[in-house]
């Protein structure tokens, strides 16, 4: 038994897929289920049970693979400290996220004082962002709604951001001298929002089935600039978080705040407690908890409505 097997056995367990854990490895099936074999072997206990064309842990193979994980945390923190010692300068940090929210402020602000760190952005849905985190294909990850805690797998949230919504309405608009509007002023009118699998558009989905209705969408992009033209353009409305609003004074006077008590949404970065993400990984989370903080506070443009205490509750009741 090495390292190797090791981090093959766990990337198939996380994977619970043996053609595509091969194909993540750069190795041939065949070869991955012969590692997989010879270590149900050296060991004396089946690892997996088939499950159709899935493959799920055991409970043997739970056991082993929280042990396993163990063992490549601490040999990922072992070369975290060699990485240190060598004074490595040449450092990143891959972030995933389904909100654009703060971004461009929060990286901006972490360059100034990390200068060696290269940031990677990139979009993509929960389910991607989940399997990245799993296997460590991404440090971190915002999302909305957030990810729930995994403790087998060493996913971990913390809860950054309670954001508000307003509309964005197309200049000259009945509605633009209003002082907030509600569901009945909206729910017929033309919409243009991001596609599905985006935090915005889960957010606004959830928020409109709750009050038993759906929206009108006429146009799905995930290019902010281009809704924001297609709705100067007369296409349609749009329901953007209150951050850009207040990040972008020409959108203020064509924009009105929604008066819906759970028109809000929880941004949360996530995180793998399981394999060590080193000095610069805990760094940047620590920095952007704290920033996002500030940004809040500095905005002033409201906080969380109220009710979002108690649901805040509710929600960090569900988590396992």
């Amino acid at each position: 038994m090495d390292i190797r097997d090791l981090r093959f056995f766990c990337l198939t367990a996380e994977m619970e897929h043996v053609t595509r854990a091969a194909e993540k490895l750069g190795v041939s099936q065949p070869f991955l289920t012969r590692v997989i074999s010879n270590l149900e072997k050296e060991i004396g206990l089946a690892l997996f049970d088939n499950v159709g064309r899935t493959i799920r842990l055991n409970g043997s193979g739970e056991n082993f693979y929280i042990h396993a994980k163990k063992v490549l945390s601490d040999m990922d923190e072992l070369e975290a400290e060699v990485s240190t010692m060598l004074d490595r300068h040449n450092k990143s940090i891959r972030i995933l996220c389904n909100v654009s929210a703060y971004s461009p402020e929060l990286i901006v602000a972490f360059r100034k004082q990390h200068p060696n760190y290269t940031i990677s952005i990139e979009f993509a849905p929960m389910k991607e962002i989940l399997n990245a985190l799993t296997i460590g294909d991404a440090d971190f990850a915002f999302c909305s709604p957030p990810l729930i805690d995994d403790p087998l797998k060493g996913i971990k949230t913390d809860l950054v951001f309670c954001e508000r919504c307003s509309v964005l309405l197309p200049p000259g608009h009945p509605l633009a001298d209003a002082e907030t509007v509600g569901f009945e002023d909206i729910k017929d009118m033309q919409l243009v929002t991001t596609t599905k699998g985006t935090g915005l558009r889960i957010n606004i989905e959830q928020t409109f089935k709750k009050h038993d209705l759906r929206p009108n969408i006429v146009c799905e992009t995930n290019d902010m600039n281009l809704i924001i033209r297609s709705v100067r353009d007369g296409m349609g409305y749009a329901i953007l978080p209150r951050w850009l609003i207040f990040s972008s004074p020409a959108l203020r006077g064509c924009s009105v705040d929604v008066d819906v008590p759970d028109a809000y949404a929880y941004v949360g970065i996530s995180y793998n407690t399981n394999p060590s993400v080193g000095a610069a990984g805990t760094g940047f989370k620590d920095f952007a908890i704290k920033f996002l903080n500030e940004f809040r506070l500095k905005a002033d443009y409201g906080g969380a409505p109220a009710g979002a205490p108690e649901q805040l509750a509710d929600w960090l009741g569900s988590r396992p």
